[in-house]
């Protein structure tokens, strides 16, 4: 194991992890990894998705976590094609749309609305983000 290890990926707090869950896989693609009980295995209390090397916790939302609220999720990918084949599974699915693909200085890209009202971005960035990171030090 390495000496040192840094990752960061979002964690999303919901009462409903497993549909939460189903809803990503089915409308926007993302793979599940692996799953974890809870203590009465009656609910899923942790899931994890993946977005290529990316990963994305879903958790219960306990009382602890009560001022967890909707939190935007950017899926960046390559290109407009694969953003409009996404588009078009997340409306198949039946996802609540809540900007349809369009052309911005900064991207390529759509907005979905999960059932507990988290944005995921999808989007092909045109290179004016890469510039500002190469820019910034």
């Amino acid at each position: 194991m390495s000496d040192h290890f840094a990752e960061v990926f979002p964690l999303v707090w919901t009462e409903h992890v497993e549909a939460l869950g189903e809803w990503a896989v089915g409308a926007l693609g993302l793979t599940e990894s692996w799953r974890a009980p809870g203590e009465d295995e009656n609910r899923i209390e942790h899931l994890e998705l993946h977005w290529f090397s990316g990963r994305i916790s879903l958790n219960y939302k306990r009382s602890e976590f009560e001022h967890t609220g909707p939190c935007g999720i950017s899926l960046r990918v390559d290109d407009k094609a694969t953003v409009d084949r996404l588009f078009e599974q997340a409306t198949s699915y039946g996802a609540n749309i809540s900007q349809p693909p369009m052309d911005s200085h900064i991207a390529y890209s759509f907005t979905a609305l999960d059932p507990d009202g988290n944005q995921w971005w999808v989007n092909a960035e045109t290179g004016m983000l890469d510039e500002l990171r190469g820019n910034s030090g």
